[in-house]
C-alpha cells in the first residue's frame, strides 16, 4: 500500500459518517463489562472486535469455519461473491441462520484496475439480487475486492446509501502455506478494541485463527457483525446472554 493510500484509508473515517465508510470500530462502542460470551467467569480483559471473511463461501472451508465459530460463540460477517453465493445457496442460508451477516464482495471478485465503474456498480447489484432471493433480506454493506475503490465508485456506493468497509487488521492469511504461520500470527497479535480482522473463507487458515484468538490467554476476544459497530446504542443482550440470564 502506498503512502497516499495510507493517507487516504486512515483519514476518510475521520470525516466520513461510519454508516457509510468504516475501517475499525470505536473502541468505546460496546460496554466494558458486557459479557457476550458464556457465563463462566472469565477475569481476562475483554475487547471487543469483528471477524471478517471474504470470497466465499466454499464447500469446504466455510463449513468448518462455522462450526468453529459456533464452538466459540462468535459472530462474524462474510462478504461473499455473488457466483459462490448462487452456486452454494445452502451456505448462505446457514451463515444468516447462526446469527452472522452477509456482506457484499462482488459477483467476480474482478481485478479493481480493470473494472470500470459501471461493470462493479452491476456487479454490486447483480449479488445483490442472488443474495436477497436467498434470504429474503437486503445487503447494505458493500467490501471492494481488494479495498481498492476509484473515487466513481465510491461516489456511486455512497449514493446507495452503502456501508463501504474495510479492515485494519490483516494477517494475509491467502498467502499463507502452512497452519503454523497463522499460529504464530494469533500468538504475536496484540489485539485492540474495535479491530477489523480480514481473513478468507477461501483458505483453511481461517479456521485455526478463530480457535487460536479465541482461547486467546492475555485477553477474551469477542467477535461482533460489523453492523453492530454502526449501531449507535450500546451493546444490547446476544442470544447467548438472554440463554444465561
Amino acid at each position: 500500500m502506498n503512502i497516499i493510500r495510507q493517507f487516504v484509508k486512515k483519514t476518510i473515517p475521520t470525516v466520513i459518517p461510519r454508516k457509510l465508510y468504516l475501517v475499525h470500530g470505536d473502541a468505546d462502542h460496546f460496554d466494558s463489562d458486557t459479557d457476550v460470551g458464556c457465563c463462566k467467569t472469565d477475569s481476562r480483559s475483554l475487547i471487543n472486535i469483528a471477524f471478517t471473511f471474504d470470497d466465499g463461501p466454499h464447500p469446504e472451508h466455510t463449513p468448518l469455519l462455522l462450526d468453529v465459530l459456533q464452538k466459540y460463540q462468535q459472530q462474524a460477517t462474510f462478504f461473499v461473491i455473488g457466483e459462490k453465493a448462487r452456486q452454494y445457496p445452502h451456505l448462505i442460508e446457514r451463515i444468516v441462520q447462526e446469527g452472522h451477516e452477509i456482506g457484499n464482495h462482488t459477483l467476480t471478485h474482478s481485478e479493481p484496475a480493470q473494472t470500470s465503474t459501471r461493470s462493479f456498480l452491476k456487479e454490486i447489484q447483480q449479488t445483490d439480487e442472488i443474495l436477497e432471493q436467498i434470504t429474503g433480506k437486503q445487503v447494505n454493506l458493500v467490501r471492494p475486492p481488494k479495498g481498492k475503490l476509484n473515487l466513481g465508485k465510491l461516489l456511486g456506493l455512497w449514493r446507495q446509501q452503502r456501508t463501504v468497509v474495510l479492515w485494519d487488521t490483516d494477517p494475509r492469511d491467502y498467502l499463507m502455506n502452512d497452519h503454523s504461520e497463522i499460529i504464530n500470527w494469533c500468538h504475536n497479535y496484540q489485539p485492540d478494541s474495535g479491530n477489523f480482522c480480514l481473513m478468507h473463507d477461501n483458505h483453511p487458515y481461517a479456521i485455526e485463527a478463530v480457535h487460536q484468538l479465541s482461547e486467546h490467554q492475555q485477553a477474551r476476544i469477542q467477535s461482533h457483525p460489523v453492523s453492530r459497530w454502526i449501531e449507535n446504542k450500546a451493546l444490547q443482550p446476544t442470544r447467548t446472554q438472554q440463554a444465561c440470564a
